[in-house]
Order: structure tokens, then sequence, then C-alpha cells
């Protein structure tokens, strides 16, 4: 019964997301996705996330996207990360690309729950961002909300294998420097869903749908996006 409530709340998310997605400039993108976690001993670990992300109607790769972090184990769900990002967008304009980096440093809390077979992840993650711009560079920070339930539908008893439904919702705040990024607090939004197949206990692989809504200091973006995550850990 609480694995129904947390679904139908997920579902809630999306549907009042929903709201911001008329009237908007539209792309379709594809992601490519490996998140990976390395336990070095009872308490430390080692993350890494790695993406590639295409132009409007995948013409050519224009993002890359690095994220190491170290982190500590509070209980056995509960986990803090500090880490580094490298955000790197290669965007054409009259045939010649520019290059505009973001380093981002960032400070995490995740907590994971099982309830029943369905596993839950909630993220609280805080970010300080500097961003070299064409005018100057810029810093600011953000505050990201993160909520994914893994469902599981043909799967072994254990959930150790078998094929299961991701859900999720990521929110992003605008903390400090809005001015400088789109003169909102509201940054943007996205929303997930797709099947998995639990390889084993260890290794995840994804292929779903997002929708992204991000506001822009010019227009706002709907990006519809294909992407295929590989989720390993050891």
């Amino acid at each position: 019964m609480k694995s129904k409530k947390y679904c139908l709340l997920l579902i809630l998310v999306i549907l009042l997301n929903y709201q911001y997605t008329l009237g908007q400039s539209v792309e379709y993108n594809g992601w490519l996705f490996w998140s990976h976690q390395q336990k070095l001993s009872e308490r430390w670990q080692f993350s890494a996330d790695v993406q590639v992300r295409s132009a409007d109607k995948m013409d050519y790769i224009n993002t890359l996207l690095i994220r190491p972090g170290i982190g500590y184990k509070l209980t056995d769900n509960q986990t803090l990360t500090f880490g580094y990002t490298y955000f790197g967008t290669w965007e054409t304009e009259h045939d010649r690309k520019i290059y505009e980096p973001e380093n981002r440093i960032f400070e995490q809390y995740q907590v994971e729950n099982q309830i029943q077979r369905t596993e839950l992840t909630n993220r609280f993650r805080y970010e300080q961002r500097f961003i070299s711009q064409q005018n100057g560079n810029v810093f600011a920070q953000r505050f990201r909300y993160y909520i994914n339930a893994q469902i599981p539908l043909f799967v072994n008893p254990l959930f150790t294998k078998g094929l299961y439904l991701a859900v999720q919702n990521e929110l992003f705040l605008n903390v400090q420097g809005k001015d400088k990024i789109n003169n909102h607090f509201f940054d943007q939004n996205r929303i997930y869903a797709g099947p998995g197949y639990r390889l084993n206990e260890k290794t995840d692989l994804e292929a779903g749908y997002m929708f992204r809504y991000q506001i822009d200091k010019e227009t706002n973006l709907q990006n519809n996006i294909l992407q295929i995550s590989l989720k390993t850990s050891f």
C-alpha cells in the first residue's frame, strides 16, 4: 500500500509540472549517461557520473558532463557526498562553435528506502556554479531536489535481476545569482520514465523518455529527450 502511495505522489508531481509545457520552444535530444559507485571502505565510497548530450535533432554532440565525488555513509541508507562537476557545452552559431565551460562544486545528501520491493531515492544537492560566458564569468548557486522510484515488474524475489519501471522527477531552483542566469527563482524541471533491466545486483540498464522544461533569459525551452543509462556499483 505504501508503495502505491509513493507512485501516486510521483505521478502527481509529473502532472503538476506539465502546466509549464505550453507555448514554448521545442527541441529533441539524446543523452547517454553512466553512473558508478565504488565502495572504498565500510563508510567511504567514490562516485562518478559521465554524461554526453546531443544538440537539437541529435545533429551533433554539444555537452559533456563529468562529476566525481567522495561520499560518507552516515547510516546504511544515508550518504553525504562532496564533489566537483565539469560541464562543457559547444553551441553552433553562424557556422562557428562557441565553447562555454562551467565548473561546479556540490554538496549532496541522499537517502535510500525500500518499500516492499520498490526502491525509493531522495537526493538533495547544493551547487556552487562558476560559469564562463562570452560576456564574462558568472558565479551562482543552485538547489536541486531529486526523487526516483524503481518499481519491479518481472523480477526475482530479491529484486537482484529482472525488468523494472523507473520514474523520477528533479527540480532546480536558483538560490543566488538568478539575475545572471534567467532572472527567475525557478530554473528547470526534469521528468523521466522508462523501463530498466537489472542484469545483476551491481548493474542496471535503462532506456526512457525525459521531458525537461527550462527557463532561459530569451526563451523557455522544452526538451524531449531519449536517455539511455548504465548504472553500476561495486
